[in-house]
This record gives structure tokens, C-alpha cells and sequence, in this order.
């Protein structure tokens, strides 16, 4: 990048800043979300407080459904992220 481009292009630095973190904060809230530790924590604790009568079963049926689809997503981003990685 040339003298004259970076004088040009250096308002939107703060801009661009902006994007970088949103972006980190975005990948970050999705690996979080797939984590399969965190699912796996959160399926005991669903069943945890099932058993102490905090949820119904519709609750935890419902609860439990989602945290297995998630379970599901998370494992094939990282069989695709880890076929991706073996291509590159």
C-alpha cells in the first residue's frame, strides 16, 4: 500500500478496527456455542435438575433436543474444518 492510499484509506482504520473485533467476537460466541465440553456440561445439568423437579420432561425433552442438535452442528463443523485444514 502506497503512501497516498494509506493517507486516503486511514479513516476507516477505526472502522476496520471495529469489524476485526466484531468478527473475533463472533467467532468466539460460535465456538462456545459448539463446544462439545460445554454441551455435554450443559446436558448433565439439564439432567440434574430434572431430577431435582425443576424441569418437566416436556422442558427437558425440549432443552435436551436442541443440545443434541447443537452437539450434531458442532461435530460436523469440526469434521469440515478438519477436512479443510488436510486440503490446505
Amino acid at each position: 500500500m502506497g503512501l497516498f492510499t494509506g493517507l486516503l484509506t486511514l479513516p476507516l482504520a477505526p472502522v476496520r478496527g471495529v469489524v476485526w473485533v466484531a468478527e473475533r467476537v463472533a467467532e468466539e460466541v460460535e465456538r462456545e456455542l459448539y463446544d462439545e465440553g460445554n454441551i455435554r456440561r450443559q446436558l448433565l445439568q439439564l439432567e440434574l435438575d430434572h431430577e431435582d423437579g425443576k424441569l418437566s420432561d416436556e422442558e427437558r425433552n425440549a432443552q435436551e433436543e436442541l443440545l443434541l442438535q447443537r452437539l450434531a452442528v458442532g461435530q460436523m463443523r469440526d469434521e469440515m474444518l478438519g477436512e479443510e485444514l488436510a486440503d490446505g
